[in-house]
């Protein structure tokens, strides 16, 4: 065991990890593809449109983390999942998204919205979500993370940031930003507190989106394929460089049918897996 974490140690430092075959067995979870973002100032509120081109059903747990960063210095992370798991049932109730923090194990922290639940798990770290589910499939979405109101208790600050869903039209290319086809559905909020006094709270510099497979997949070969790809605001402004990566996290393993590149055409961050999905571009800097 010790020969072979030493291996590893040594290959992380002259090659980069190469990816497995279909077949290899795999340990879960896996992270499959990161968009790490460009530098911006703190927002109070990030915005994702995003093109769902091909969807990967709920058989197979898979989760598009639109921002994994933090919120005044409190990790959190949030997006869309294939099986959404509600720990009251212990099991998944099919698509949906979920917002989680680590910051805090209270239940006062948690806005749980009509139809949606909540999560205080120990599996992953103490931590805090909400969960709602929602049938996104192929089709345009906005995903909005923001700023809604604060408290304060005993004679601190805190903010919630809610985070919603909205349909819209597709996106044109030189024509904008795609409108609103439905109204937002609210998936819950959470609360944070303030690092800086009086000073709202607001959503960290940096983040990274990315592509998980949590569940139900033996090997490679039996990751539903999905393809999406995003444009990323903050306070309304594109977000316009990053870099991509195929990590090996958290088992030193890399998949074979995974690509992730910047789509010039449309702007976007387009991402895929799954069956029948090759490797064709290699990571580094965007656009």
């Amino acid at each position: 065991m010790a020969f072979g974490a030493f291996g590893r140690a040594l290959r992380g430092l002259f090659a980069a990890p190469q990816p497995g075959s279909l077949d290899e067995r795999i340990q879960l979870p896996a992270h499959v593809a990161y968009a790490h973002a460009g530098p911006r100032p703190p927002a109070d509120r990030l915005e994702w449109d995003l093109t769902i081109q091909a969807d990967p059903g709920s058989v197979v747990g898979e989760y598009l983390a639109l921002f994994n960063g933090s919120i005044d210095g409190s990790q959190c992370y949030l997006g869309l999942q294939t099986d959404v798991r509600n720990p009251d049932l212990g099991r998944g109730v099919g698509k949906g998204l979920i917002f989680s923090t680590w910051w805090s194990f209270d239940a006062a922290d948690i806005h749980v919205a009509p139809g949606g639940f909540r999560e205080m798990g120990t599996h992953e770290g103490r931590f805090i979500g909400v969960r709602q589910s929602y049938p996104w499939t192929v089709g345009d979405f906005r995903v909005s993370l923001g700023r809604a109101g604060f408290d304060e208790i005993d004679g601190k600050l805190l903010d919630w940031f809610e985070l919603t869903i909205t349909p819209t039209g597709p996106q044109v290319p030189g024509a904008g930003r795609p409108v609103a086809t439905g109204s937002a559905e609210l998936i819950g909020a959470l609360r944070f507190p303030r690092r800086r006094g009086d000073r709202p709270a607001q959503v960290d510099p940096g983040g990274v989106a990315f592509l998980e497979v949590y569940g139900a997949a033996a090997t490679w070969a039996d990751v539903a394929r999905w393809e999406v790809d995003v444009a990323a605001f903050a306070d309304g402004h594109r977000i316009t460089s990053g870099r991509t990566e195929y990590p090996s996290f958290p088992h030193d393993q890399v998949m074979p049918n995974v690509n992730i590149r910047y789509d010039r055409e449309r702007d976007r961050v387009a991402l895929s897996m799954g069956v029948g999905v090759e490797r064709r571009d290699p990571a580094g800097p965007w656009p």
